[in-house]
């Protein structure tokens, strides 16, 4: 069965636990794989296919701006002064040193939302790139990039999950690492596409 969309995964998953008591858990599970496909402790997927990009503004009032839907990772952030696009630097909420008055922000941080180093002194249009979440799947959203480039992700993952929820400790440890291991290959082969051909050629003959 081809792990295309949301029923054939569920099906396999039921199908490669031998299992007929878990039919109306698999949505439980589903739900907290894709929490672990994001957010687990040992590595988060960050592929492509998670970035995206939203146009939005300073307010001349407040240091804060709202995170957009979904967010994960900053990539890339700008404000467009005087019609050029210039570069704010990202600190660490305890890096965050708070300027007085008004001007326009060379800094932020991420709390749970945008915090800048001073109230911007005007509207400044705002561009973020991020890792964001994709659309969960259901039965209203039956497939999406990470299950159509790395449907293991989502057939691991959600085995682990499984077992874990059956206290079968082999199992779950065995899905656990392949879980992981591919969203390494995943992660991996990203970063190998981000370099781009000419790196990979020059790194052809190198010895490790």
């Amino acid at each position: 069965m081809a792990l295309n969309n949301y029923a054939n995964l569920k099906a396999s998953v039921e199908t490669w636990s031998k299992r007929q008591d878990v039919k109306d858990k698999i949505d439980d599970f589903l739900d907290l794989c894709e929490v672990e496909i994001y957010e687990n402790s040992v590595e988060p997927l960050r592929i492509r296919s998670m970035v995206q990009l939203e146009t939005s503004a300073t307010s001349s009032s407040v240091r804060t701006q709202s995170l957009p839907t979904g967010f994960l990772e900053p990539r890339r952030f700008d404000l467009t002064v005087s019609a050029q696009r210039r570069t704010i630097n990202y600190v660490t909420p305890t890096a965050q040193y708070i300027r007085t008055g008004t001007d326009v922000p060379t800094n932020y941080t991420i709390t749970n939302q945008i915090e800048y180093d001073i109230i911007p002194d005007a509207a400044y249009v705002t561009n973020i790139s991020y890792y964001g979440k994709l659309t969960a799947l259901s039965s209203s959203n039956t497939t999406n990039a990470i299950l159509t480039s790395h449907p293991n992700i989502y057939l691991y993952g959600t085995l682990a999950v499984l077992y874990q929820w059956a206290e079968n400790d082999e199992e779950y440890a065995k899905y656990r690492g392949l879980f992981l291991e591919a969203i390494h290959g995943a992660n991996n082969s990203d970063a190998e596409g981000d370099r781009g051909v000419a790196t990979k050629k020059s790194n052809r003959g190198r010895r490790p």
